[in-house]
């Protein structure tokens, strides 16, 4: 069991982990891109600072060369002074916006329109002022090109790690419902198929079923050792139920012992007085009316032997053999035990079953079991006397049993007794094991529940309807022989 268990445990911590580390890959991903796209992020801010900065470069330039203000011209060079601190700064990080080789031409331009603003505010090139103002608008203009190309290209780049961000959310998202849906059909094939099949096979025994579980497939050889031990705990139930049987039907023998011994006194009083009268007038008979003593002696003795030979084949403990059965030979064979208990209540016994009932398939004993508990719990039920009726009949779209294919046709026998019913309240219990309501010493709650379980090993169903005062009627449901599986 030890093993069983470090064998599921490894599998499980191995599918954890494989959870885990697949959400970890995609985490690392996931942290990658928005870590660049918060880099991209400041870069872009950078890139639109000096894009802002030499626009406004650029307008205190066309102020200065409409109206000739020298307060334009120095607050354009102070801009220009913003613009080399800021690209100083941030040298390495404008570096980083892959436009290396533009980032030295965009020096170069810097440091020569600074160059020529200088000298025009310093006033040393009056005369070339026209050439001087064409050779700063083009370098200018090249500036905010420079500038605006870079803060494009961020946006650009943060637009594509946003779309990489999307495509990875729904990858992640597709990977783990895949994963989810292999990861439950391989749990549902590993672990949770054996449990089920566990759980409907101990609701099998629960119905009397004792079907050994298959072995579990090779993906699940770890449930093996367990199969084999609940597949051994299932034989060793099957043999205490055969136990449990076994001693009911001695409680049975029990508690007809006293109308048996008054059955077998009068055959065995018939024995004695015909024997007796043989002895004493034996001189006196005629070799005929000795030979009738005689005759009548052996009918009483074969009639007192097959009462013995009833009761024993009756308690015999034999393991059930399934055959071809008349539902009226097993009730007329079990009337028979019963005979003398119902003459001595009082009970009057009514039965309606027709010659050609079709057959069942079932255990003679085990049925003829069945019928002596419900036809001892009428007796009993009636002190006073009353009247026992059997019926059969065939119903069609009768229930299914868990045991066996859904069948459409089905032998019905009804036990009824004018007793004095069951209280509405005892009715869902009638069948539990253990559960009387006869005083103590009478019933040991074990008579209706071996005869529930022995039905539905025959994949048929056991019903009782029941009102106080006005009777009970029990129903039993068996499908017909050639529309019920065969019952190992």
């Amino acid at each position: 069991m030890q093993r069983i268990s470090f064998k599921i445990r490894r599998k499980i911590i191995g599918t954890f982990l494989f959870c885990v580390l697949s959400v970890l890959v995609f985490a690392v991903f996931s942290f990658r891109i928005h870590q660049e796209i918060g880099n991209r992020l400041r870069l872009m801010e950078l890139a639109d600072d000096l894009f802002h900065d030499i626009q406004e470069i650029r307008r205190y330039e066309k102020n200065f060369f409409l109206f000739k203000e020298a307060a334009s011209l120095a607050e354009a060079i102070i801009y220009v002074k913003r613009v080399e601190e800021l690209s100083s700064a941030h040298e390495q990080e404008i570096l980083r916006l892959q436009m290396g080789l533009k980032y030295s031409e965009f020096k170069e331009t810097l440091n020569a329109y600074k160059e020529i603003i200088v000298k025009i505010a310093a006033g040393k090139e009056a005369s070339r002022l026209l050439v001087l103002e064409e050779s700063l608008r083009n370098l200018g203009h090249k500036l905010v090109e420079v500038s605006e190309g870079w803060a494009k290209e961020e946006r650009r780049k943060i637009d594509r790690l946003f779309q990489q961000a999307m495509y990875l959310f729904f990858l992640s998202v597709l990977v783990f419902f895949v994963l989810g849906i292999v990861l439950a059909f391989y749990i549902a094939r590993w672990l949770v198929r054996p449990l089920v099949q566990m759980q409907e096979a101990m609701a099998k025994i629960a119905h009397g079923d004792f079907t050994p579980l298959p072995e579990p497939e090779s993906r699940a050889e770890e449930f093996l050792p367990l199969y084999r031990a609940f597949n051994r705990m299932i034989q060793e139930l099957e043999d205490h139920q055969e136990q449990l049987v076994q001693s009911r039907k001695i409680a049975a023998v029990g508690t007809l012992t006293a109308g048996v011994a008054h059955e077998l006194n009068n055959p065995i009083n018939n024995i004695v007085l015909t024997a007796e009268t043989l002895q004493e007038d034996y001189a006196q008979l005629s070799p005929d009316e000795a030979q009738a003593m005689i005759q009548d002696i052996l009918v009483q003795s074969e009639r007192a032997s097959e009462i013995v030979r009833d009761l024993l084949d009756f308690s015999r403990s034999e393991h059930p053999e399934f055959e071809s059965v008349s539902i009226l030979a097993v009730i007329q064979d079990t009337l028979k035990l019963v005979r003398n208990q119902l003459s001595l209540s009082g009970t009057q016994e009514e039965m309606d079953i027709p010659a050609d009932l079709p057959l069942i398939y079932g255990d003679r004993k085990s049925l003829q079991q069945v019928f002596l508990n419900l036809f001892i719990n009428a007796i009993q039920a009636m002190p006073g006397g009353g009247s026992l009726r059997i019926t059969a009949s065939t119903v069609e779209h009768g229930p299914s049993s868990p045991n066996s294919s859904p069948t459409r046709h089905w032998v019905k026998i009804d036990v009824t007794d004018s007793g004095v019913g069951i209280d509405p309240k005892h009715l869902p219990h009638v069948f539990d094991p253990f559960f009387t309501t006869k005083d103590v010493g009478r019933g040991t709650g074990l008579g209706l529940s071996v005869s529930y379980s022995i039905i539905r090993k025959h994949g048929g169903l056991i019903e009782v309807h029941s009102r106080p005062g006005a009777g009970t009627t029990f129903t039993v449901l068996l499908p017909i022989e050639d529309e019920s599986e065969s019952i190992d």
